[in-house]
C-alpha cells in the first residue's frame, strides 16, 4: 500500500445531485481540477433535476420491472437515453450514448439481474465524467467484492484496489455496486463504501464527500436557529450522531475509516471554498469546545417498565427479558435498571403488534408485580469525546432542563464517556433541544 507520508492523495465522492445534468457535472469537474491531489473520484447515478423528476436509478428499476413482467419498457429506456444524450451534448464531448443504451438493452434480454440493470446509471455517468476530464475509467465490478452475506470481502477488494487503482494517475469509479460470486450486487449504501475502501488502501489523508450541505451542524436547524457548525469530530461521535438521526455517510464507510489515518471531509458542492466538517479517528490537538460536540435527538419511543421485588438479587432477569424481545426480533434501544425495576426503551412498529405477547412472555418468565408501558418519549443525546468526565456536566444538563419545567423520564451515560442520553416526553422535545444547545454550546 502507498504510504500517506509519500502522497497527498484525495479521494472524492460526488452524489447524485452533482451528476444530475451537464452544468452540475461541469461544476464538479471544476472542483476536481482545482486541486491536483484529487485523483480518484467516485460518483453516483444522476439524480433528480426537479422535485417531480425521477432518478435514473429509479427509471432503471422500472425498466427491469417491466421487462420481468413482459411489459413494454422502450419508452422508459428512451427517457434514460435522452437524459444521457442531453448531458453529453451540453458537455460538448464525443461519447456514444446509443451504444451504452444498446448494451443496457442486451443486459435485460440476456437475463441479467435487477441489480445489474440498476447499476448502469452509475456506470454510464462515470464513463461520461471520465471522458469529460480526460481521465481513466475503472469499473467498480473490477474493484469491489462482497461476501454472500453482503459484507465487504476486504481481502479481495483491497488487493484489487492496490493492483489497479494505485497504478493509475487518476480514475473515475462508479459507486453503488460491486460483485458477489461473479454477479453484480447493488445497494445505495455502497457508494460511500467504495470511496472509503479506496481511500483506506491508498492511505489517502482525506476522503471527501461532496453534498448540498456545508457540513454537520451542532444542532438540528429545524429546532435551533442558525446553529454553529462542527468543524472537527471523531468517527465515534459520527456513529452516535447517525443513531440520533444526523446521517451524513453510511455506517459501513465509517467502519472502513475508523482507526486509520484517513480523515473524512464533508464538503458543500455549492460552496467549494468552505472547509466543511472534518471527521478523524482522533480530534486534532487544540480542538476547542464549550462542552459537547452536538445536541441531537429522536422522537416516538416507548418504554416498557417491569417492576419486581428483589429484582437486583434474582439471577438471569435481564437475560430473560432480552430473550423475549429477541424472540420477536425487536431491538432494545436502551435500558435502565434499579433494585426494583428494569426498563427497556424500544422504537419498532413490531412492538405495538406483539405487545401483548411480549407482556405475557415476560410475566410467565419472571412473574413481576406489574408491567407499565409509557408512550410518546423522546431521547436527546449530548455527544462529545470525553464529555462524561467534565465536572458539573450533569448539573448543567439538569439545571437547563429544570429552567423550563421539564420532567426527565430517564438518563443513560455511555461507558466510553462519549454521550449522555436523557428521556423526556415528545411534547418537551423541541424546548429541551433549544435549552441544551444554549447551555452546552453557547454559555
Amino acid at each position: 500500500m502507498k504510504s500517506s507520508m509519500d502522497n497527498n492523495i484525495i479521494v472524492s465522492k460526488f452524489g447524485s445531485t452533482a451528476m444530475a445534468d451537464a452544468e452540475r457535472i461541469k461544476k464538479t469537474a471544476e472542483i476536481i481540477k482545482s486541486n491536483p491531489n484529487r485523483r480518484y473520484v467516485v460518483v453516483s447515478a444522476p439524480g433528480q433535476l426537479t422535485p417531480d423528476d425521477i432518478k435514473i436509478t429509479d427509471l432503471l428499476y422500472i425498466c427491469y420491472s417491466r421487462y420481468e413482467s413482459r411489459e413494454n419498457f422502450a419508452e422508459v429506456l428512451t427517457i434514460i437515453q435522452d437524459r444521457f444524450e442531453e448531458i453529453v451534448r451540453d458537455l460538448g464531448i464525443d461519447f456514444d450514448v446509443a451504444t451504452e443504451i444498446a448494451e443496457l438493452k442486451r443486459t435485460l434480454f440476456f437475463g441479467k439481474s435487477r441489480d445489474t440493470t440498476a447499476s448502469r446509471g452509475e456506470y454510464i455517468v462515470a464513463k461520461i465524467l471520465a471522458a469529460y476530464l480526460g481521465w481513466n475509467f475503472v469499473d467498480a465490478g473490477k474493484l469491489i467484492f462482497f461476501n454472500k452475506d453482503g459484507t465487504l470481502n476486504e481481502q479481495t477488494t483491497f488487493k484489487a484496489i492496490e493492483n489497479i487503482i494505485s497504478n493509475l494517475p487518476n480514475a473515475v469509479i462508479p459507486g453503488g455496486y460491486g460483485m458477489v460470486d461473479g454477479k453484480i450486487a447493488k445497494t445505495t449504501a455502497r457508494g460511500d463504501g467504495t470511496g472509503a475502501a479506496i481511500a483506506r488502501v491508498l492511505n489517502a489523508p482525506f476522503y471527501e464527500k461532496w453534498t448540498n450541505h456545508p457540513g454537520i451542524f451542532i444542532a438540528d436547524q429545524a429546532y435551533v436557529e442558525n446553529p454553529l457548525m462542527i468543524r472537527n469530530a471523531t468517527y465515534k461521535e459520527l456513529l452516535e450522531l447517525g443513531y440520533m438521526g444526523i446521517s451524513v455517510i453510511y455506517e459501513d464507510a465509517i467502519f472502513k475509516l475508523m482507526n486509520t489515518s484517513v480523515s473524512l471531509n464533508i464538503r458543500n458542492i455549492n460552496k467549494p471554498d468552505d472547509k466543511g466538517t472534518i471527521i478523524s479517528s482522533q480530534l486534532p490537538e487544540g480542538t476547542e469546545r464549550k462542552v459537547a460536540a452536538c445536541i441531537s435527538g429522536r422522537r416516538n419511543f416507548k418504554m416498557l417498565r417491569i417492576d419486581k421485588f428483589g429484582l437486583n438479587r434474582t439471577h438471569g432477569i435481564g437475560q430473560k427479558i432480552f430473550e423475549t424481545f429477541a424472540k420477536y426480533r425487536i431491538s432494545c434501544e436502551h435500558y435502565v435498571s434499579g433494585i426494583y425495576n428494569f426498563a427497556v426503551v424500544v422504537k419498532n412498529p413490531m412492538f405495538d403488534l406483539k405487545r401483548q405477547d411480549i407482556i405475557k412472555d415476560i410475566t410467565n418468565a419472571i412473574h413481576p408485580e406489574q408491567i407499565v408501558i409509557e408512550k410518546d418519549l423522546s431521547l436527546i443525546a449530548i455527544i462529545g469525546e470525553g464529555m462524561g468526565t467534565v465536572k458539573g456536566i450533569f448539573a448543567r444538563i439538569f439545571d437547563a432542563i429544570a429552567s423550563i419545567g421539564v420532567k426527565v423520564r430517564m438518563i443513560d451515560q455511555g461507558a466510553d464517556d462519549l454521550n449522555i442520553i436523557i428521556g423526556v416526553y415528545d411534547e418537551d422535545f423541541e424546548a429541551c433541544i433549544k435549552v441544551l444547545y444554549k447551555a452546552m454550546i453557547l454559555d
